[in-house]
């Protein structure tokens, strides 16, 4: 009796907690989002059709674009209020694309995608992202460069306008089919400030992490040195180009890398790091300063 009581009670329970509504784990409007799978092979199906009516930019003509220094860009003003983490959060979702490469391997006749990050910094189409990002690797028997929106829309990128490899930034132009929130560029940064980046490390689609910015130093290349800011947030391959956004929701510069001391390290992020076991890793990142060096003086903010 006592086991048919409680059992009527719990489906009462479950009637009441059915009829207010559906029982939700996350905020209305707050996407599940998936790691793999369909939407991904339908981005490669997306692109295959665009590449056989032409509508995207070859690896021959990226290697020639990829030589130009400057662009004259409009940038928006940055952002001067102080916004709530999931604000960021939302302003760092509606401006991540993802930009990479559509292309047939060395290895085989199927068509691949390795898309990585970047972010919109103006409202008509144009993108920030790391210069390795772009640059095709040796991987690539013929490709295309693309990019891809949240919601799965394929982009096709129309040119690089700038690139640096040193810096390890670029700019491109995609076409867009609806409009797009931009982040802003704000160079005044100080080690202490909050940091926050959203991107697809290891795979894990759309992962929202927040650190802080640890110092500023000089990151040595070939005999040359080059700028780079340390923070603390989380990325891991498949990152680089994401944005790093300050407490406005302003883009305060991009993934470039990371360094792990103790074992040993991949430049790029997108790059699959060797096994290791070590003490720390460091989180480098293009500086939004390093940004607006590839937009004409007199262009920016």
């Amino acid at each position: 009796m006592k086991t048919a009581a409680c059992l009527a009670g719990l489906s009462g329970l479950l009637g009441f907690l059915f009829s207010a509504g559906p029982v939700l784990g996350q905020a209305p409007g707050v996407p599940i989002v998936r790691d793999r799978g369909e939407q991904f092979a339908t981005l490669v199906d997306k692109a295959n059709e665009l590449r056989e009516t032409g509508e995207l930019l070859s690896m021959e003509a990226v290697l020639k674009q990829l030589d130009r220094r400057r662009c004259e860009l409009k940038l928006p003003e940055p952002f001067s209020q102080k916004l709530a983490d999931r604000e960021i959060w939302q302003r760092a979702h509606d401006a991540h694309v993802r930009v990479g490469w559509h292309y047939l391997c060395k290895k085989c006749d199927k068509w691949h995608q390795n898309l990585a990050g970047g972010y919109f910094i103006t409202a008509d189409g144009v993108v920030a992202t790391c210069h390795h990002v772009v640059a095709p690797s040796d991987d690539l028997r013929e490709g295309y460069l693309v990019a891809a929106q949240e919601d799965g829309t394929l982009l096709p990128v129309a040119e690089v306008l700038a690139s640096d490899e040193l810096s390890d930034t670029c700019i491109v132009r995609v076409k867009l089919t609806g409009p797009v929130k931009p982040l802003p560029l704000n160079r005044v940064v100080y080690p202490g400030d909050a940091a926050w980046c959203y991107s697809d490390p290891l795979g894990r689609s759309s992962y929202f992490s927040k650190g802080m910015v640890n110092r500023f130093f000089e990151l040595r290349r070939r005999g040359k040195g080059t700028p780079r800011m340390d923070v603390s947030t989380d990325w891991a391959p498949g990152s680089s180009g994401a944005a790093v956004l300050d407490e406005c929701g302003n883009a305060i510069g991009h993934v470039s890398e990371i360094s792990t001391p103790g074992g040993r390290s991949r430049a790029g992020t997108n790059r699959t790091a060797a096994a290791s076991s070590p003490m720390i890793t460091f989180h480098y990142a293009a500086r939004a300063a390093d940004v607006i060096a590839l937009v004409k003086p007199g262009t920016d903010q």
